[in-house]
């Protein structure tokens, strides 16, 4: 398995659940003082269906391509807006996704910061931190039960403005990721 500490992986328990806010919100507070480059990752697979939203506009499988509109209600849009310096979005399924990435990551300049939305990623590159954001209530995703023992930190979205444990996320001086105590 791939390790990037540069890397953190915001996951989900299902859809809407506060994943692009969650992150959004990351990259405001980052960008201020790191390059910042964002992924997102979509690999949809037949029985979770109804966790994703319509996909018929956007790249086909196997495609990576760099958003570049801040215009937009997409996510990627969104996280430009946040104050990412670069976008992507990944589709592929999950024999795509190490390819995928590392041809995002030859987009890459050294010692970036990387933020990226996905469940799939972590399946297969251990992230400096993997985060995995859960609805107070609601259905989780059966791909999902087994991300929830491997996340450093999950994060409860009642729907509130605001995540408190933004607060924890902090990067060191080799610019990897880390949870730090908040008293």
């Amino acid at each position: 398995m791939i390790t990037d500490a540069r890397l953190l992986i915001v996951g989900g328990s299902g859809r809407n659940v506060g994943k692009t806010e969650f992150v959004c919100r990351l990259i405001e507070k980052i960008s201020c003082h790191h390059e910042v480059f964002a992924l997102k990752v979509s690999a949809v697979f037949p029985d979770e269906k109804p966790f994703h939203g319509d996909h018929a506009e956007d790249a086909s499988a196997d495609d990576l391509f760099e958003e570049t509109r801040r215009d937009t209600a997409k996510d990627t849009s969104r996280m430009l807006r946040a104050g990412a310096g670069r976008v992507f979005y990944l589709r592929t399924d999950d024999a795509g996704i190490l390819s995928g990435f590392a041809e995002f990551k030859r987009q890459v300049p050294p010692n970036t910061i990387i933020v990226c939305e996905s469940n799939s990623l972590v399946r297969f590159v251990n992230p400096g931190l993997f985060i995995l954001v859960k609805a107070e209530q609601g259905i989780v995703k059966a791909r999902v039960h087994s991300l929830l023992d491997r996340a450093d930190m999950v994060v409860i979205s009642r729907g509130e403005a605001g995540f408190p444990e933004l607060e924890r996320i902090a990067l060191n001086r080799n610019n990897s990721w880390m949870l730090v105590d908040k008293k």
